[in-house]
């Protein structure tokens, strides 16, 4: 009997990773619509490192890559490497890495919510959500490296609660491990996992959990070697503090201006200076912004409704978390607050924790890529909620409760589907760059006939999808000097220009001789390009995305 419900279990898990899996691998090279620059600039450096053993910028082996002045951490860009090496440079082997482990996080996530609760059940509720979650399906599909980090911050909070009830020391070091391997994918799990893992020692071993000499030492040293590990790669290597050194509160214009302004205003109304110093000061000011970004992950607007930034991935009409999962992450909360289990605690404290690190920063807040960490928090507490609420139904009560709740769930998953694969395909694609494989392409074809392709720079990075669908030689890129689309400047004979209409704007920076021009698809139409050739791209939603112009 025991080994037919093992059976089951395992079936089940299995059922709900192929559904995972079906849901981030259908149609990925086509969904999401278009091919964002950051996706394209991933591919092209894994390409790179594949061929020459360098990034696009001529680094050798690098720890971290060079896109569009924020320093990334490199894992994905190698992880890359094999899928293109199977499958060519395209999109589907970029975004391969992001779905493949975004599907067997499903696993992780199981023997998470099973270390915290033993209860097989709740483990495969827990892994369901994921499996279906908006937030996750949709990053997943979208070559994100937070899904890789992600999938090893779980594994190794694992395997640390597991080495707790089974004072196994083999399972401190794996989850050690593990947490490790999430820094080399992205900054938030160098700063969020020592911060957790910190907050969990002090709460579990200073409320009454009993656990042997040998073990706390090992969390203390693994807590430690973590936390060093990651001060080494932000502090002690080129490029490890990313984006944060410009987009943090305390050198960000905005918090600095919003405290200037406060200071002139008490000027203005002759308010004495000690007041103005208790009131508007750097302590008080760096505050309010951290807890006014801090609660905006709190919000309906940001979970339920709306989503958040960067806006590329975002489902129109969609949160990041289901609707009909709110009562449920309410009861859930409740019921573990009040729970006396000390390990019940531990989702609580994970979600209390996983907004400090992004609230530090201002740039597209609130941020659903910085904050990814919160989702197997969210997702567990709501299966928790669910779990107990459908449980505590009795007699006929309950088999009903349970499948009105179904219906509901079964809707919003579908109304997802719908939003995903029939509305974001039409909804602001120009935010992914859709229509600039069309025109690469296009241009491409007749390369050889030409002396330039001078192209605008008005629609943002292109460069990095010319480099990815062309799939421009590395090593020649690298001889050029890496020149990325510095304005009248360019490589082989791709040329940059600010102009949204090259055809018509030229001035004598242009290179001579026979040009295709690349121009914005919103310049209007001239009577002085009435007898060139011309060619339109247009994006999913019929609007105009590019005018191609042949001399």
């Amino acid at each position: 009997m025991f080994k037919n419900k093992n059976l089951i279990t395992y079936l089940l898990l299995i059922f709900v990773f192929m559904l995972a899996a079906f849901l981030r691998f259908y149609n990925l090279s086509s969904f999401p619509v278009g091919f964002h620059q950051d996706e394209a600039s991933l591919g092209y450096n894994g390409y790179s490192l594949m061929l020459t053993g360098k990034d696009d910028n001529s680094n050798k082996f690098p720890l971290y890559i060079d896109m569009f002045g924020d320093n990334r951490p490199s894992g994905y860009h190698y992880l890359t490497i094999l899928p293109i090496k199977l499958f060519d440079l395209n999109e589907f082997a970029t975004r391969l890495p992001g779905a493949l482990f975004g599907s067997i996080t499903i696993f992780a996530i199981y023997l998470l919510t099973y270390a915290i609760f033993k209860n097989k059940k709740l483990s495969l509720l827990s892994s369901l959500f994921i499996a279906i979650s908006p937030w996750h399906v949709s990053v997943s599909r979208a070559s994100s490296e937070t899904i890789v980090a992600l999938f090893f911050i779980i594994l190794g909070f694992s395997l640390l609660i597991y080495s707790l009830q089974n004072e196994r020391l083999k399972y401190v070091l794996l989850g050690t491990i593990s947490l490790g391997l999430s820094f080399f994918f992205y900054h938030t799990p160098r700063v969020f996992a020592p911060l957790l893992y910190l907050a969990l020692i002090i709460y579990l071993f200073s409320f009454g959990r009993e656990v042997g000499k040998r073990l706390k030492n090992s969390f203390i040293l693994s807590f430690l070697f973590l936390s060093i590990f990651a001060l080494v790669l932000i502090f002690a290597i080129k490029g490890g503090t990313g984006r944060f050194s410009q987009v943090n509160i305390f050198g960000f214009p905005e918090t600095k201006l919003i405290m200037e302004e406060q200071i002139k205003e008490d000027g203005v109304a002759r308010t004495n200076i000690p007041t103005t110093r208790l009131f508007h000061n750097k302590i008080i000011n760096y505050s309010f912004s951290f807890l006014s970004n801090y609660f905006d992950y709190f919000t309906g607007q940001f979970l339920f409704m709306k989503g958040g930034l960067p806006i590329w991935y975002r489902v129109p009409g969609m949160g990041l978390v289901y609707l009909i999962e709110f009562p449920f992450i309410v009861i859930g909360a409740i019921l573990l607050v009040i729970n006396k289990n000390k390990l019940y605690k531990i989702p609580i404290i994970w979600i209390l924790i996983a907004p400090v690190v992004t609230s530090i920063t201002m740039d597209d807040i609130p941020n659903l890529q910085r904050t990814i960490v919160m989702l197997p928090a969210i997702e567990i507490i709501a299966a928790f909620g669910l779990y107990n609420f459908i449980n505590s139904r009795r007699g006929i009560l309950k088999p009903v409760v349970a499948s009105i709740l179904t219906i509901l769930f079964i809707f919003n998953f579908a109304y997802f589907l719908h939003q995903y694969f029939i509305h974001a395909k039409l909804h602001r694609t120009w935010y992914r760059n859709n229509g600039f494989k069309e025109v690469i392409r296009t241009v491409y074809k007749d390369y050889a006939g030409y002396d330039s392709i001078i192209i605008t720079k008005s629609e943002g990075g292109i460069y990095p999808l010319i480099l990815f669908y062309t799939k421009y030689g590395p090593a020649l890129y690298q001889k050029e000097g890496s020149p990325k689309d510095r304005e009248y400047a360019g490589f082989g004979k791709f040329f940059f220009v600010p102009q949204s209409c090259p055809s018509v704007d030229k001035d004598n920076r242009f290179p001579k001789g026979k040009s295709i021009y690349v121009d914005n698809g919103t310049c209007p139409d001239n009577a002085a390009l009435d007898n060139k050739k011309e060619t339109v791209i247009n994006r999913e939603d019929g609007t105009r995305a590019f005018r191609i112009i042949y001399d």
